[in-house]
């Protein structure tokens, strides 16, 4: 069953763009995750930051509450994550995600991910079914194309038509979302000092 959508899609609205920084798959603590907020794929209007715990359960929770108490929330129109997945095994609950903000949620990634090898790891965490339920209400993987590479995309609140769209729009510098792109290079420079 397709999505039902609350948002239109135009090439100068705000999304908001989330990937963590890199660690060390044994670390423990926490890990930067980085929103950049964009016009579509143009300019970067803004930033917001928070951290999460390594392989943690707090993703969802902390990311709902960086976005709903940062000053860019009333202009964004649309959420984008670098996959479901933020500081190691830390699952985003992108269809909670989308209810406690009030904003569709747009997962998108260069790689395909195996589900079977994924659920494997899962399990040899701490409640590994929860973290399986996330995974599971992400919904289907979709696949598109973006200069002639393939992005896998899930959402929530968002129609399959719409996350095409905005993958299109906001492709602007590279095969990757210019929003997850910039999230990513500023995360990057957190821990290591340059991206």
């Amino acid at each position: 069953m397709e999505e039902e959508s609350f948002m239109k899609t135009k090439k100068g609205m705000k999304v908001m763009g989330w990937d963590d920084g890199p660690f060390e798959f044994d670390q423990k603590g926490t890990v930067p995750v980085v929103g950049a907020v964009t016009r579509g794929g143009g300019r970067l209007d803004g930033l917001v930051k928070t951290e999460i715990e390594v392989d943690g359960l707090d993703g969802t929770s902390r990311l709902a509450s960086a976005i709903q108490g940062s000053k860019h929330r009333n202009d964004v129109s649309l959420l984008m994550l670098d996959g479901i997945t933020f500081g190691g095994f830390n699952v985003i609950d992108i269809k909670n995600l989308a209810e406690e903000t009030g904003l569709p949620v747009l997962a998108a990634t260069r790689t395909r991910v195996k589900l079977d090898s994924f659920r494997t790891a899962l399990e040899k965490l701490s409640k590994s079914e929860r973290r399986w339920k996330a995974v599971q209400s992400a919904g289907k993987i979709r696949e598109t194309s973006v200069r002639g590479s393939s992005i896998y995309f899930q959402t929530a609140s968002l129609t399959r038509e719409e996350a095409e769209r905005v993958i299109s729009i906001t492709s602007t510098h590279s095969v990757t979302p210019e929003p997850i792109r910039l999230a990513n290079m500023i995360s990057r420079a957190l821990v290591l000092g340059e991206s």
